[in-house]
């Protein structure tokens, strides 16, 4: 489920966008009631351990901000934590603009709360992501970016090859230029 980076799940649960005042808006458990529904509804159908959730508590993207995001995100993990979810994966993106989405504060202390896999991503190496992972502040790291500039990132890691770039001008343009037309390693 994608509650991140001001799509509609996103914009419900941030008190900088959901202005209803009906009962999915105002306090946090009732802004939180549209991602439990759904996230039910979800599991339900195809069962928690095949449903994660991504959320995106410092980033400002699409004018999305909240008054308290550190507080907020740990009531929405702790709502969200019953459902046994299969991971919960917590985007860093926002921390380039500190203050921007809200207050500042690490989305990594969310993992304190998740019992389940914790994936984290934004901006990751090789070396930053195994440190994650070796300090036990993520068990999964997601390579966006870097995976799109380089298709054979995981052989490249394993031999400690160059990596190409990632073109961020290039991104959701359409057409293979920017995504399939980076280069293997020769």
């Amino acid at each position: 489920m994608h509650a991140a980076n001001g799509y509609l799940l996103d914009e419900f649960l941030r008190d900088g966008s959901n202005r209803r005042t009906d009962a999915y808006g105002g306090n946090l458990e009732n802004r939180a009631r549209l991602l439990l529904e759904v996230l039910e509804a979800v599991c339900g159908a195809v069962g928690p351990n095949r449903v994660g959730v991504r959320l995106s508590p410092i980033q400002p993207f699409n004018d999305m901000h909240d008054s308290h995001p550190e507080a907020h995100f740990r009531r929405i993990v702790e709502l969200i934590a019953p459902l046994k979810l299969g991971y919960l994966h917590v985007t860093e993106l926002g921390k380039d603009a500190p203050g921007a989405a809200g207050p500042k504060f690490d989305p990594l202390t969310l993992r304190d709360l998740w019992p389940g896999v914790f994936m984290c991503n934004h901006g990751y190496d090789l070396a930053r992501g195994n440190a994650a992972i070796s300090s036990g502040a993520a068990d999964l790291v997601a390579y966006g970016a870097l995976y799109i500039a380089n298709p054979d990132l995981v052989e490249r890691f394993k031999a400690g090859a160059a990596l190409n770039q990632p073109d961020a001008s290039t991104f959701y343009l359409g057409g293979e230029h920017g995504y399939t037309d980076y280069p293997s390693m020769t």
